[in-house]
């Protein structure tokens, strides 16, 4: 982020949308599509949607822990469906496949 980008959030109680979603960590996006499921209530002032910095943390703090994936320990081998490979040479791989018969098209009259 460039020094003009960054947003200054020191100080202030209330932030726009953009500074809360900068508060909470994640996208302008993001938080535009899950504000509502974390229930926070904007204010409107002066046509603005001000958020206030106690529910912003509050809604971060009633969040569930961030848990591993079970998998992430002990990321092991692929254990999904292999590609049959019938040539010991790896450039065979790579060799266009016909996916389907070519038909031509029909003439128009």
């Amino acid at each position: 982020m460039s020094e003009q980008a960054k947003i200054l959030l020191a100080g202030k109680d209330w932030f726009t949308e953009i500074e809360a979603a900068a508060y909470c960590g994640v996208s302008e996006s993001q938080f535009r599509s899950g504000y509502r499921a974390l229930g926070l209530i904007p204010k409107r002032v002066m046509g603005k949607k001000l958020y206030s910095r106690a529910a912003l943390y509050a809604a971060i703090d009633r969040c569930p822990e961030w848990q591993p994936s079970t998998r992430a320990a002990s990321p092991g081998t692929s254990v999904g469906q292999k590609v049959a490979n019938n040539s010991a040479d790896p450039s065979a791989r790579l060799k266009p496949v016909r996916l389907r018969e070519y038909a031509p098209r029909k003439r128009p009259n």
